[in-house]
């Protein structure tokens, strides 16, 4: 299921899409679309160690991701995205 994730990036709001859907779009960095400033954050930090938890980021994994913007940055608020069918 793919979560939006909102929050404030050195002061600048952003949201982002993440789920495994995202994985290869344009405008994204492995199961995360979206905002260009948390992207590039995202890849900044892949294969690093998170600062709050010490898990490793991948990409890859949303749940990973999540837990990377909630160490990285100010998220207000993590909702799952609507489906495209509804």
């Amino acid at each position: 299921m793919d979560r939006i994730v909102e929050g404030y990036l050195d002061g600048v709001y952003y949201a982002v899409t993440v789920g495994d859907s995202q994985e290869g779009k344009p405008d994204s960095i492995g199961v995360v679309s979206g905002a260009a400033a948390a992207r590039r954050l995202l890849e900044f930090h892949n294969g690093q160690p998170l600062p709050r938890s010490g898990n490793v980021l991948d990409v890859a994994d949303p749940d990973l991701v999540v837990q990377a913007l909630q160490d990285l940055t100010d998220v207000i608020h993590v909702r799952p995205a609507e489906s495209e069918s509804s």
